[in-house]
């Protein structure tokens, strides 16, 4: 067994599997390094609860006196700037240098920056960090216009939550539709709808051209083919960059994340465990990052497990969620993968392959959801799985 383990990253990724070794019985050191200020917490409520007040602080993945109470080594505020992987060494900005056993590397993204937003940087915000929406929050006032550019999970939920504080809200999403990068277009849809309902204005197809301040503080949005827009805020939700900077100078194999085994072991180097939005697996043909809580929490442990020389576990199907406009909307698996869709109700949709569920999308459903969730790669009866009336779960062939 590893006497010393680094992690680079504290986030709920790092948080997670420094806890998780913990519980496991592991008895070395444990140093995690973030470059936040704060302990690790989860990220979902920051453009939701945490963003409108309605919780005070971020979800903190534990209490503080936790940390001192399983020996954890928390070193916050500080940034890894060298790994070495001969000596097995990382350095940190601060001159500090940890030896290690095991590298975990969590460091997961920095927001996209929109080139465009560099001229009205005052009235810019990105959501990544509990300083970002602390920030967001201070700067957001009832009858303020938001411009949101981006129309994926956090450019939504952020549209969803100022217009909850009073503000009125306009989107923007370069693609055909919102959601395109993860979310079948049936279920965008009915998110899309909900927007339109409360009066958020999504307009597709939009392409920034530039953006002018205004002698009263406000920003003009230019696009092309429409309009300009007006706005106090712009909030800018298009993605994040992996962090890969440091597997790259120590010369690990990096294509948009750092690419692992299904320990979540590097491909070159045993020692080293690439885990959450940074991790790059093989998903069928391709190579690819998945980005949601769930995928945090499984990674962590599968890399635990696997610094400490245990079995590994079954891989969780994969799954998210996304709340806005009142609505929660849950995707199950991998809904791409399907050849056939089972449409139960209005709200509800489970995609088959060769009659096996491999995926589902639930808006305001979690018993469906729940149900899919244990069937997932089972045969299923199609006209069974179709009647909203009966149980989903005796729907299998």
């Amino acid at each position: 067994m590893a006497d010393r383990v680094v992690i680079l990253g504290a986030g709920h990724a790092g948080g997670l599997a420094a806890i998780t070794l913990r519980d496991l019985g592991f008895s070395g050191t444990i140093t995690v390094v973030g470059d936040e200020r704060v302990p690790p917490y989860e990220r979902p409520s920051l453009s939701k609860e945490f963003l409108c007040g309605a919780e005070q602080e971020p979800v903190w993945l534990a209490p503080e006196e936790r940390w001192a109470a399983l020996a954890i080594d928390l070193r916050l505020g500080v940034a890894a700037e060298l790994v070495d992987r001969n000596q097995r060494h990382v350095v940190l900005s601060d001159g500090a240098r940890l030896e290690y056993d095991h590298l975990i590397l969590a460091m997961g993204g920095k927001v996209r920056p929109l080139p465009q937003a560099e001229a009205v940087s005052h009235a810019v915000h990105y959501l990544r960090t509990t300083e970002d929406a602390r920030a967001l929050a201070a700067a957001a006032r009832p009858g303020q216009h938001a411009v949101i550019v981006g129309g994926g999970v956090i450019g939504l939920e952020a549209a969803s939550t100022l217009h909850g504080l009073g503000l009125s809200t306009t989107v923007l999403e370069a693609g055909e539709r919102i959601l395109g990068r993860n979310i079948p277009a049936e279920a965008a849809d009915w998110l899309s709808n909900a927007h339109a309902r409360d009066g958020i204005d999504i307009r597709t197809n939009s392409l920034i051209t530039r953006m002018e301040a205004q002698t009263d503080g406000r920003v003009q949005v230019h696009l092309e083919n429409a309009d300009p827009l007006e706005a106090d805020l712009v909030i800018v939700g298009i993605g994040i960059i992996p962090c890969t900077h440091l597997a790259e100078q120590a010369r690990l194999s990096v294509q948009g994340g750092v690419v692992v085994g299904d320990d979540y072991r590097s491909t070159e180097d045993a020692r080293i465990f690439a885990i959450g939005d940074l991790a790059a697996r093989q998903r069928g043909e391709s190579i690819g990052r998945t980005e949601t809580w769930a995928h945090a929490q499984s990674s962590a442990r599968a890399a635990a497990l696997a610094i400490m020389n245990l079995p590994a576990e079954p891989e969780p199907a994969p799954w998210f969620w996304t709340a806005q406009c009142s609505h929660n909307l849950q995707i199950l698996g991998d809904p791409v993968q399907g050849d056939s869709v089972i449409a139960r109700g209005d709200h509800v949709r489970l995609y088959t392959r060769q009659g096996a569920l491999v995926g589902a999308v639930c808006l305001d459903q979690p018993r469906d959801f729940a149900s899919a969730r244990r069937l997932l790669g089972k045969a299923l009866n199609p006209q069974l799985a179709a009647d909203r009336c009966s149980d989903l779960r005796k729907a299998v062939a």
